[in-house]
This record gives C-alpha cells, structure tokens and sequence, in this order.
C-alpha cells in the first residue's frame, strides 16, 4: 500500500524512509495502538498489515509515534521532553529526525516498565499544538 498522499510531506520523509523496509511485530503494534487509543484525533497507517510492516500514528497530517521491529516504539518530542526521555531511558533515534526518541519496550522482567501513554500524550500534544 502506498504512503498516503497527506502524510507523504516534508516533515514525514525523513521517518518514512528510515521505516521503509522495517516491520512491527503484532506484540509492540498492540502497545502502539493501546497507548494512543484514549487519544482524539489519530490516523493508524501500515503499509501492508498481512505482512507485519511498521506502524505509524499521525495527527494533523504529522507521524508523531510508530512501532517497528519486536521490542521498540518511538515518539516526536519537543526538546524539552525528548531530553526527560532520554535521561528517564529513551534512546534518540537520529535516522527518523532530530525530534525522535525510541523506547524498548520488552526488556525483561527486571527492567521498569516505559508509561507509553505519557509519551504518546506528550508525542501527540507536541505535534497539535506545533500545527496551525
């Protein structure tokens, strides 16, 4: 499936292409879509669901977080965020663009769990706010 028109912007390239060629297990989609799911208005995207592509949310025509591989989601944050969430355990994650921090979800047992619905919240508020 096609990127669709409204997401294929400038702000979107640089994560698009970087998520190209990776895939999302069915797990860490799942913890995407439970993290954003008491969230307004977002927009899901996977290029070819059949064969376990990444994920995307988007609002307002802007991809704010995804889920690619078996243990990662990542999320759009302002400077002053992505810096709690690199000290708190993120990692920045270049590739994607300078805004982007990834968070390993599934680390073991005696790792503390990522609040993904903080992040998803801060991701999602950071690009509606940036937005006219």
């Amino acid at each position: 499936m096609a990127i669709p028109p409204e997401l294929d912007t400038e702000q979107n390239r640089a994560v698009l292409a970087h998520l190209d060629p990776l895939s999302a297990h069915s797990d860490i989609v799942e913890v995407l879509m439970k993290a954003v799911e008491p969230l307004g208005d977002v927009q899901t995207f996977c290029p070819d669901p059949h064969e376990y592509r990444y994920v995307v949310v988007s609002t307002k025509n802007v991809v704010f977080g995804f889920a690619e591989s078996m243990t990662s989601v990542a999320f759009r944050l302002d400077e002053r965020l992505k810096q709690r969430a690199l000290i708190t355990g993120g990692l920045a994650y270049p590739a994607c663009g300078p805004e982007w921090v990834q968070f390993v979800v599934f680390r073991g047992p005696d790792w503390p769990k990522v609040d993904l619905e903080f992040w998803a919240r801060k991701a999602y508020v950071f690009v509606r706010e940036a937005q006219p």
